[in-house]
Parts: C-alpha cells; sequence; structure tokens
C-alpha cells in the first residue's frame, strides 16, 4: 500500500530533470563500424553513457551488465571478464580489444593497462561481447569502444570527490571550439594494508572539420599511476584480518617488506582522419604511438619494462541501394624490453634476466551488410590474422561470421548469429614472472553460436541472449610458492550461457532494471567447472526523480559462488554488494553522497586463481562514502 501510494505520488510529479534513460528502439550507436541499434543490429552490445559519471572507476558502471564481470583486487588493479573467466589476467586486462576514437588502446602485446583510463575522460562506451570474426582485432571475450565528447562550443567543468576510506579525486575538463584539456589527479588509501594508490592523467584533443563531411582529431596523453599490490591471503588470514597484506611467509619477505608496487609512466599520441568523398564511398585512417614504462617491485622480484608500440587501422566503406561493405586493415608492432633484478626490500638488487622481444599483429578484413526486405538483414564478415614473434606464432588464422536479423514490427527482433575468434598469448604470458620464455604457447581460438531476441512493449523492454562457444587451447594461469605467475594450454572448454536484462518504467520518473547472467563454463577433459566463472550473476538497478532537483538510485549487485582453482576444490561464497546514490542538481552544479557496500559485507571481488597454498583471497572495501561534487559552465 505504502510502495503504490508512492509510485502514485511521484507519477503527479513532472521535473525538468526528469530521469535521461533512453528507450532501446531509440538508442544508435557506432559499432562495428556502423550507426546501429540494437533492433536493427545481430550483435550482443551494450552502450553506456558516460558523459555525467560520478564514478571514479569503471568497477560499478560495468558490473550493472549481464554477461560482464569488472574485479578489483586493490585500487588500479583490475580484471575484465566478459562472458568468461578472468584465468588470463592476472595483472591488466586480456583477451578484451579496448579502442578509444576506433583506434587501439591495447597495445601489440594484446595487453590493456585499464587502470590509466579515467571515465570523466570518455563521453561513451560500447561494449561488445564474444568474438567478432577480428573486426575489432585479436580477441574472443570482446571489445571495449570508448569514444571523446564533442568538442564543439565552450564548456568548461571541474569535479571533486572525497572518500571516507581516506583519499580524494580531481577532474578539470575545458572544451573551446575544438580543443579540449583533461586533467586529473586521484589519490586513495586503499582499504588493505599496502594497497594505495596515486595516479595523474593529461590529456590534449583537438578537432576539426574540413570540406563538407571530413573531420581531423588528433589526442595525446600522459598518465603516471602507482598503486601498491598488497598480495593474496589464505582463507584463515582472510578470516583473521581481511585488511591485512600479504605477510611474511618462510623466504619470502611480506609485501610491506618488499615495497610491493605497480608503477606506470605512459603517453600516446594518435592521429584520426575521416571524409566522405563521395555520396557512396568514405573512408578513416587511424594511426597512434604509445610508450608504457613499468617499474615493479613485487614479492619475488624487481622487474623494469620499456614497450614502446604503433598502432594502425584503416577502414573504407561502400553503400549502394541495400548494401553497406567495409574493408578494413589493422596492424599493431610493439617492443618489449624488460630486466629482471632482485628485490631487496623495495631496492633492485643484482640483475637476474634480460629480455627483448617484438611483437606484431595484422588483421584484414571484410564486411558486407545486406538487407534483404524491410525486415530481414544479412551480415557476413570475415578476416586474416596474424601474429608474428621471434619465440611462436607465425600461424595464418581466418574468422569467419555470419548473422541474420529479422524485426518483427517497429519494437521487436529476433537474431541469429555464428562467429569465429582468435586471441594469441599476450606478451606477459610468452614472458611471465617467472623470467622463462614459454615457447609453446599456442592462440586460443573457437566459434561462437548465439540467438536473440529484443524488443519493447509499452513501458516495459527486454534483451535476452543464448549463446555457446567451444574454444579451444584455453589458456590458463599457474602459480608458484613464491607468486610467480605462467601460463599454459589446456584443451577446449565449452561456455553456455543466457543473458537477460529487462526495464520496466511505471512512471516517467521511475526505472527499475535487472539483468541475470546465467553460465555453464567446464573443462571438457576433467568436466570441472571452469576456475573463476559464477554460475549465477544478477544486478537490479532503481533510478527515480524524487523531486525537481533530487535523484536518488540504488544498485544491487549478487554474485554466485565461484571455484578458485581448477580442481574445483576451493570455493568463494557468494557475495551480495548494495550501493546507493542521492543526487541535487542545479543549473551549473550538482552535488551528490554515494554509500558503496553499505551492508558492509565482507568479500574477495578480485580472488587470485589458482593461488599456491591457497592464497586466493583479496578483501574489497567495505562500508564506505563518496562526497562529490560538479560545476559547469557553458
Amino acid at each position: 500500500m505504502l510502495l503504490a501510494l508512492f509510485v502514485h505520488f511521484l507519477s503527479w510529479q513532472t521535473p525538468q530533470d526528469s530521469i535521461k534513460t533512453q528507450e532501446l528502439a531509440n538508442v544508435s550507436v557506432q559499432v562495428f563500424e556502423k550507426k546501429r541499434t540494437k533492433l536493427q543490429s545481430p550483435e550482443s552490445f551494450e552502450a553506456i553513457p558516460l558523459a555525467n559519471t560520478q564514478q571514479p572507476t569503471f568497477v560499478s558502471i560495468l558490473n550493472t551488465l549481464a554477461g560482464v564481470r569488472m574485479e578489483e583486487r586493490s585500487p588500479g588493479s583490475y580484471r575484465i571478464a566478459i562472458r568468461g573467466s578472468a584465468l588470463r589476467a592476472p595483472f591488466g586486462v586480456r583477451n578484451v580489444k579496448v579502442y578509444w576514437n576506433n583506434i587501439p588502446f591495447t597495445d601489440a602485446g594484446n595487453n590493456t593497462y585499464l587502470a590509466l583510463i579515467e571515465p570523466e575522460l570518455m563521453d561513451n562506451l560500447v561494449l561488445t561481447k564474444g568474438p567478432n570474426g577480428g573486426l575489432y582485432g585479436a580477441g574472443t571475450g570482446g571489445s571495449l569502444l570508448f569514444s571523446s565528447p564533442d568538442l564543439r562550443g565552450k564548456k568548461y567543468t571541474f569535479q571533486q570527490h572525497v572518500n571516507s576510506l581516506g583519499g580524494y579525486k580531481q577532474v578539470i575538463d575545458l572544451h573551446q571550439n575544438g580543443h579540449r584539456l583533461f586533467t586529473s589527479f586521484w589519490q586513495q588509501k586503499g582499504y588493505r594494508d599496502q594497497s594505495d594508490i596515486k595516479k595523474q592523467f593529461i590529456a590534449y584533443e583537438y578537432d576539426h572539420g574540413f570540406s563538407t563531411n571530413g573531420n581531423i582529431h588528433l589526442s595525446a596523453y600522459y598518465g603516471d599511476v602507482a598503486y601498491q599490490t598488497p598480495g593474496g591471503l589464505t582463507l584463515k588470514q582472510f578470516r583473521a584480518n581481511p585488511k591485512a597484506a600479504r605477510p611474511a611467509a618462510g623466504i619470502f619477505l611480506s609485501a610491506a617488506d618488499q615495497q610491493a608496487t605497480f608503477k606506470l609512466k605512459s603517453y600516446g599520441l594518435a592521429f584520426q582522419i575521416a571524409n566522405q568523398w563521395h555520396p557512396q564511398w568514405s573512408y578513416s585512417i587511424g594511426n597512434a604511438i604509445q610508450v608504457n614504462d613499468v617499474e615493479n617491485p613485487s614479492i619475488r622480484n624487481y622487474e623494469f619494462r620499456h614497450e614502446p608500440n604503433v598502432s594502425s587501422r584503416a577502414v573504407i566503406h561502400h553503400k549502394r541501394n541495400r548494401l553497406d561493405l567495409d574493408v578494413g586493415l589493422e596492424f599493431q608492432a610493439g617492443q618489449f624490453y624488460s630486466q629482471t633484478f632482485g628485490n631487496r626490500k623495495g631496492k633492485k638488487d643484482t640483475l637476474q634476466t634480460t629480455q627483448n622481444t617484438t611483437l606484431q599483429t595484422l588483421s584484414a578484413f571484410v564486411q558486407a551488410d545486406y538487407k534483404l526486405d524491410s525486415h530481414w538483414n544479412l551480415l557476413v564478415s570475415g578476416s586474416l590474422n596474424r601474429f608474428w614473434t621471434q619465440y611462436i606464432g607465425n600461424e595464418l588464422i581466418p574468422s569467419p561470421r555470419i548473422a541474420l536479423n529479422r524485426t518483427i514490427g517497429a519494437h521487436q527482433s529476433l537474431s541469429a548469429k555464428i562467429s569465429h575468434g582468435y586471441s594469441p598469448p599476450s606478451i606477459a604470458e610468452i614472458r611471465p614472472s617467472t623470467g622463462i620464455i614459454n615457447t609453446t604457447l599456442r592462440a586460443e581460438m573457437g566459434w561462437n553460436k548465439e540467438i536473440s531476441y529484443r524488443g519493447k512493449y509499452a513501458k516495459f523492454e527486454w534483451d535476452i541472449a543464448l549463446y555457446r562457444f567451444d574454444l579451444m587451447e584455453t589458456i590458463v594461469v599457474r602459480r608458484g610458492a613464491d607468486g610467480a605467475d605462467f601460463f599454459t594450454n589446456v584443451g577446449q572448454t565449452t561456455q553456455e550461457g543466457i543473458e537477460a536484462s529487462y526495464t520496466w518504467r511505471p512512471t516517467p520518473n521511475i526505472a527499475i532494471t535487472n539483468t541475470e547472467t546465467i553460465q555453464n563454463f567446464k573443462f571438457n577433459s576433467t568436466g570441472k567447472v571452469l576456475t573463476g566463472t559464477s554460475p549465477y550473476q544478477h544486478t537490479s538497478i532503481l533510478q527515480i526523480q524524487v523531486l525537481k532537483h533530487v535523484a536518488w538510485n540504488t544498485r544491487f549487485f549478487f554474485t554466485d559462488a565461484m571455484y578458485l582453482n581448477d580442481a574445483n576444490t576451493d570455493v568463494l561464497p557468494a557475495s551480495r554488494v548494495w550501493n546507493t546514490q542521492l543526487n541535487y542538481q542545479q543549473k551549473h552544479w550538482e552535488l551528490w553522497l554515494r554509500a558503496d557496500n553499505l551492508g558492509n559485507e565482507i568479500y574477495s571481488s578480485g580472488p587470485d586463481l589458482n593461488a599456491a597454498v591457497g592464497r586466493y583471497y583479496n578483501a574489497a572495501p567495505g562500508r564506505n562514502f563518496t562526497l562529490g561534487l560538479k560545476i559547469v559552465l557553458n
């Protein structure tokens, strides 16, 4: 009765700034080289607006999506699993390709330093799920496509976050007639000992139109991030003190004694030009240089890495009658030089190994999108992919993709798709922290079969997908007693899943969104459940425009239990996390208060899979609060 009265009261409010949620049928985004809506596309993708984000990281943003799990072992240490396990990513992001303005941000070594990217820097994110037939290079998990905001006009933004754990973040974003200067500073005390982060980032962008339909975009950035790595705990240690860093054990000193820290300095320059020189012909060409310098004192050693690499992507578009044709090429090359020393309480000791590795990747692709009639759409694409190193590779791998989409009326659609994907070993897997080059690793590859049903009826929207992905030569991580990681192929895995998201808008001021993820992932050779995958995930989001200037939203995340090792003998319990936020907005400023993990759940959001002697556990923060202020002048 009280809920009914509350809904009735809100239905009479007619604020100017009511909840801004886009309807599925009307959302058109740039994905797979086309402007598409979900109803028009056979692909599984999510479009996430970031222009007004108030989150310091992507964790809670991405974890609201079906089939996606982003883990944070400590501030700055992230992993992403899209329709799969994070077995290949003890550090960084692998098997998921990341782009910034359609140019690869993932380096030539198939690794992405996601800790560099600021949510406030981007305007939109499109996340694709599953293999894409090589259209976005190597990767079977999916891709993250970030795009910058429109730089026309004048806009000045100042944003400040203060967190109860002891930290703050400041963002200054200046737009003026095609020029943009973005700076941010984030310093956060971690929940655990030896888990603080300090990050500085500055970027410049320039956007200029020419001719009738031409555009030039230039971007440059410098990022400096250092985050401490506390290391995993055993279950006994986790229960005794979840805030503790890894203690000393045997001949190994503690994470604090060794001053275990990941330090990254990165800078990049990118240039993109696009033009439509004919009603039926257009092109886009992008080139980028990126240099990453890593300094990493860890429990077992002290590593320095110098990683310069270049990326290039070019696509020609042709449209004629019912046919859209895209032909493109993506090339990346990098020189990965490393030195590994002993670590003596945070100071480099004697030189142990020196390695210098060259990597190159090449994908040539073609995509044909043919509209059979007003309801049927056929998409056929494929790529030829090659990967070179002096140790392994030199395989020529074809990746085809075929999909069929059928619209049902104006607000529903059915799709079916078969696609192939491949993912070569990353530089960190070929050259793991053991210091021993692994010349036996082979590329993962496999076939994905999928059907989806999407639609909108009255105040209800839905998106349901069922898939089966058969992956060959699955790469998994193994760890030694000293914490060193190495990788191996374990044969075939079968990954079956159901993803569903649905939104109900009972009034213009209320939106309720739920997502469900059901996964049945197994090693074919043993029948065991794929390590680090949860059989069920659920999220609920409630958004309410309470008054003209006051909005409230709350998010609930449930992650079912998962196995922590390939033998399926150790289990991470299920977790339930509740975040809530209250906003007060005026014309030129906004104030918000957010509470994360309101129930003070003790859980591990990013376990160390297959860890030796059961050091799996990395405690997530308990209840904490963030106060934020944003000022915008147009």
